[in-house]
């Protein structure tokens, strides 16, 4: 999970892709965020929190073989060199976007760097998009398919479900007394299926 732009979802997209392919085999995510939230969620759950094991990047090495799934949770705003090295080392790159304005700009640098490295593994995430009648979202994915730019099919809505999940250091699927809990699953599910399938 990678972007020049923070808050566009990055640990959330993180947490809940590790959520799904734990389902399917050993996971390990990788804290490489400096403020460390990837870490911050799974300790607030305590001993039931999270389904799977979180590290920082300086623990990976002695993890890593363990596992079939390595999630990452990049820096926000990282170097070039940083990004270059993500790029080109790893199976998919994953740009979650916020379709705003203000995100759309990092969203297109962090496209245009992409471009530049000849990197062909990225797809973009919609992620917080709000609720019909807004067409924001389906504006960003209309910019986005006719510039030919891979995108996932599903997409994350902005619900305060998630909020609650982080709050709670628990996937989204184990709040209770939300409504829209199981909806917030369900497109994380559905993105966990086109990572797996394409």
């Amino acid at each position: 999970m990678t972007s020049y732009k923070g808050g566009v979802g990055k640990t959330t997209t993180a947490i809940h892709l590790a959520a799904y392919l734990q389902r399917l085999a050993p996971t390990l995510l990788v804290d490489g965020d400096a403020i460390r939230s990837a870490t911050k969620w799974s300790q607030r759950g305590g001993d039931h929190g999270l389904p799977f094991k979180v590290v920082t990047h300086a623990q990976m090495v002695s993890h890593i073989r363990d596992y079939k799934h390595i999630i990452i949770d990049t820096e926000g705003n990282p170097t070039d060199d940083d990004f270059g090295d993500l790029a080109s080392n790893c199976d998919m790159l994953v740009i979650p976007a916020v379709p705003e304005s203000v995100a759309t700009d990092g969203l297109t640098h962090t496209l245009a760097k992409l471009q530049s490295l000849g990197n062909r593994t990225h797809r973009v995430l919609l992620t917080m998009v709000p609720p019909k009648p807004r067409t924001e979202g389906q504006q960003l994915r209309e910019m986005l398919n006719a510039e030919g730019i891979p995108t996932f099919n599903a997409e994350i809505p902005r619900l305060a479900a998630f909020e609650k999940a982080a709050a709670e250091g628990v996937p989204v699927y184990s709040v209770k007394d939300d409504r829209n809990a199981g909806r917030a699953w369900d497109a994380y599910e559905a993105v966990g299926k086109e990572v797996i399938h394409g």
